[in-house]
């Protein structure tokens, strides 16, 4: 499902665990703009998951 090098894929699990599962606004719009809002959304849910 995501196709990221290690280090950003690092960077969102960070940002996930920081704020309670859960991308920031700014997170999203920034570091991870080129995830549409499905995508985010899925991701949410998977780790909420975990």
């Amino acid at each position: 499902m995501l196709d990221m090098p290690d280090r950003v894929l690092d960077l969102l699990f960070r940002f996930l665990r920081q704020n309670g599962g859960k991308l920031s606004k700014r997170a999203s719009e920034k570091e991870f703009a080129a995830l549409t809002d499905d995508e985010t959304a899925r991701i949410e849910a998977i780790f909420a998951g975990l």
